[in-house]
Order: C-alpha cells, then sequence, then structure tokens
C-alpha cells in the first residue's frame, strides 16, 4: 500500500472557509515550506496566490494538483500578526483565506515579487560641489544648495514641488548623486526646517508621562477638545517610543492624511514616516508594508488597512480620532480597524492611545469602567492651567 504523501494546507482568497491541499512545488519537499509563505497554486482555470496555513497528508482517494512555485524564501505572515488574524477570522466568522489576502496589499496578494524597501536620498556629487558657486541662480541652483547635505526624498517630497525634473537633469550632468541612506556617511539625515521641541502645557505633560511610563499593554483614551494638543502628545510619546528603539503605528482617518499631517511628522519626528493610504499605488503600499516587516520603518502613518502592517518591533500604536466612522470596512471582510488595532496591541504586548474630542460611546464606557485609562485635555493648548 503506497504511504500518504505529504501536502500543504493552504488558504486562498475565495469565499469558502475551507484550506485547501496541494502538494508542493516541483523540487520542494513539504518540510521545507513554512507556516505563513506565500504559494502560487492552480485553482481552476485560474491562478491563485494563497498562505500556507499547516502541514498534512493526502487523504486515501484524493490525488490533490502540485503548487507552482514558492514567491519568497520566507514567511510574510508570522507570529502575532498571523495569530491575530486568526483571530479575526473566527471573530467575523469570514474564511481564513479572505482575511489573509486582506491583509496583504494588493500587489503581494497577487503574488508579485517582493519590492526593494532602501529608502534613498539626494547629495551633491563632487563634480557638484565644484560646480555650485558658478552656477546660474535659479531652481537648479537653489535645489543644489540644500543638497550640500543629504536629503531623503520624503522631505524633498514635502519641501520641494516638481524636484524629480529638475534632479533628473542635475543628474545627468553628473552634479548630484542618489544614494542607499544607509549608506551615507553620518548615517543620519538633514532635514532642514526642523522645529525646536514643543514644550507641553501641564495637561498634555502629565498625558504624555502616563502613556511613556506604561509597561505592556494599556489602553489610553485621550479625551480632549480640539486644539487641546492630542497631536503633540501623540508626537511626544512616538518620538519617546523611536528613542527606544522600536516601532510606532499611527491611524488616522482618510481625510486626516494630508500631506501637511505627514509633513508635520516627519519635521517633529526627524525619520522617514512611512505611508498607508488610498493615494498611494500598489507598489508604493506594498514597499510600506515590507518596510514595516523588516522592521525598517520605524513610524508607519495610514489609514484603516494599515492595521494589517507587521509590527516586528511594536512600541505604541495610536488611532486619532477613534469615533470616525471611516475605520469600519463596509465591503469585503467587514472589520473596525480601531477594535483590531486594539486587539493586536494587547497581543503585541504595547500600550495604544486612542484620541477624540468626541469619544465614541463605547470607548467613554471602557473609559468609565476602567477598561481604559480615561486622560483629558480640557484647554487649549498653549493656554492650559494646572487641572
Amino acid at each position: 500500500m503506497q504511504a500518504s504523501r505529504p501536502v500543504l494546507h493552504v488558504a486562498l482568497p475565495v469565499p469558502l472557509p475551507r484550506p485547501f491541499d496541494y502538494f508542493p512545488p516541483p523540487g520542494s519537499d513539504a518540510a521545507s515550506v513554512s507556516v505563513g509563505q506565500r504559494i502560487l497554486v492552480p485553482f481552476g482555470a485560474r491562478e491563485l496566490c494563497g498562505i500556507v496555513i499547516g502541514h498534512g497528508v493526502a487523504e486515501a482517494g484524493i490525488e490533490p494538483k502540485s503548487a507552482l512555485a514558492l514567491p519568497d524564501p520566507a514567511p510574510l505572515l508570522q507570529g502575532e500578526l498571523f495569530a491575530s488574524l486568526q483571530w479575526l477570522s473566527g471573530y467575523l466568522h469570514a474564511p481564513l483565506g479572505e482575511v489573509l489576502a486582506t491583509a496583504l496589499p494588493a500587489a503581494l496578494r497577487r503574488g508579485e515579487p517582493l519590492p526593494e524597501t532602501t529608502q534613498y536620498g539626494w547629495r551633491l556629487s563632487e563634480a557638484g560641489r565644484t560646480a555650485l558657486p558658478s552656477m546660474r541662480a535659479g531652481k537648479p541652483k537653489a535645489l543644489a544648495t540644500l543638497l550640500e547635505s543629504v536629503r531623503d526624498e520624503d522631505w524633498l517630497d514635502d519641501e520641494v514641488p516638481g524636484w524629480r525634473t529638475t534632479l533628473r537633469g542635475l543628474r545627468e550632468r553628473v552634479l548630484v548623486e542618489r544614494v542607499a541612506l544607509g549608506e551615507t556617511a553620518s548615517g543620519s539625515l538633514s532635514r532642514g526646517s526642523e522645529p525646536d521641541p514643543v514644550s507641553l502645557n501641564p495637561e498634555q505633560q502629565i498625558a504624555t508621562d502616563v502613556i511613556r511610563a506604561a509597561d505592556g499593554f494599556a489602553a489610553f483614551l485621550l479625551d480632549g477638545v480640539t486644539g487641546s494638543g492630542k497631536t503633540e502628545g501623540y508626537l511626544d510619546a512616538i518620538a519617546d517610543c523611536i528613542e527606544r528603539g522600536k516601532q510606532a503605528l499611527v491611524l488616522v482617518p482618510e481625510i486626516g492624511l494630508t500631506p501637511q499631517a505627514l509633513a508635520r511628522f516627519r519635521a517633529r519626528l526627524g525619520v522617514p514616516i512611512h505611508a498607508l493610504h488610498s493615494g498611494l499605488n500598489d507598489n508604493e503600499r506594498a514597499r510600506s508594508w515590507m518596510a514595516a516587516a523588516r522592521g525598517q520603518a520605524r513610524v508607519i502613518v495610514g489609514t484603516r488597512s494599515a492595521v494589517f502592517v507587521p509590527l516586528p518591533d511594536a512600541g505604541l500604536i495610536v488611532v486619532d480620532e477613534e469615533h470616525d466612522g471611516s475605520y469600519k470596512q463596509f465591503d469585503g471582510i467587514r472589520y473596525q480597524a480601531r477594535d483590531f488595532a486594539i486587539v493586536r496591541a494587547r497581543a503585541l504586548g504595547v500600550p495604544i492611545v486612542l484620541g477624540s474630542a468626541t469619544p465614541s460611546l463605547e470607548s467613554l464606557h471602557n473609559a468609565q469602567s476602567g477598561r481604559y485609562n480615561h486622560l483629558r485635555l480640557r484647554h487649549r493648548a498653549g493656554n492650559a492651567k494646572p487641572p
């Protein structure tokens, strides 16, 4: 009697509450394939990208198809994120394959190769430094002057509209060069108009001190009127998180994620900010997601779907305007990003800050019952009185 052959249990992005069995791709053995890896498989007339969720043996009388390929050498979904997504599938009574697919950016969901995540900056070349004094006044010279120290591309996006066209011409003349930020001599960035550190008012200071003192999971409702300085409170807590070598995830409503908001984060924190929102193309989203997965992204700011980014060095999660209805997904997998962020913070053992001028009824109830720490900012920033 023929021994049963090992198979892989694969969750596919289809509305069926069951995995599908496949033999490993030709040239691979099942034991070398890890749970959480992407896998390309035939499914009817289509080719789908699924996620390996387990190992087993072929059932008697059933001959599974062979998978086509393994796009990656290691799992994309693992550890806390994989476990939290399994919980979400059970909580929502949604097929695991669809939940796992929802967590991946569209490019990775389609099985495309992993994107490069290196951050780049620009600086004058040696030829550029020599030529700068004799360059004619105008945009090329103004931009070249800025590049006397390394400027990262996020900063250029914020400060110099249309910089790509100008730099393309300077690069053709070998006056500027693009460098991987990890290859710069100092390993740091020059950010120009970075503001002086903001002095917190007494209410803000009390709130941030309490958040900073959190050891492990704790939920904070930062309840403050508009203009009371909630964002500065977030930034102070995030800065502390970065100093400890940790990652911070910030969720904002779609309408709240503007270039000006991102620029404020970059200027205040002095590190690259990785964005995840509907205004990015598929490759840009995949790049930010992978930068988070590799621990390269220290601060991720995004809308609802950013709640699914991997956080191997998690230190803090912030949900701004936690009452906002845009955190609810109403088609496909109907999840609530704020609530799932709380689930993840608990699993990761990190504090989560829910900020609002008009907290939701459920958050107020949780604060009143002691599940959340209720922090109040009742005065305008700059005019606060000791509580």
